[in-house]
């Protein structure tokens, strides 16, 4: 049996809208959009901009728009995220989920999960 991680994200407004994929969709603290795939069992990211996955690079660090507006910086390990306020380590946690401002200008909230194929 092969374990393979996903993330489900779910609208925080509207529950009842939920994905399950690969990857999420996020502003960073500029307001530019970035999707973001866990690799490497869960200790890194690649990032790239819509459109242009040919030209996405791999990081350990993602800085994001939470959904109250604040700006916030992870990093992952072993499927966890260290989340810090404004990327300040003195105001960190560590979280299985992220809550973020999407794309689609909706907040969401993604968390692993697993599936496992026979």
């Amino acid at each position: 049996m092969t374990r393979k991680n996903v993330i489900v994200n779910v609208m925080v407004g509207n529950p009842s809208v939920k994905t399950v994929g690969s990857f999420f969709m996020y502003k960073t603290w500029d307001g530019t959009p970035w999707f973001a795939e866990i690799i490497e069992n869960g200790n890194a990211f690649f990032h790239w901009q819509p459109g242009d996955r040919e030209n996405g690079h791999r990081d350990t660090i993602m800085q994001y728009i939470a959904g109250d507006g604040t700006r916030w910086q992870t990093t992952i390990h072993n499927y966890t995220f260290t989340l810090s306020l404004g990327g300040d380590i003195k105001f960190s946690h560590y979280d299985t989920g992220i809550t973020y401002l999407c794309l689609d200008n909706n907040v969401y909230r993604s968390s692993f999960a697993e599936t496992y194929e026979e």
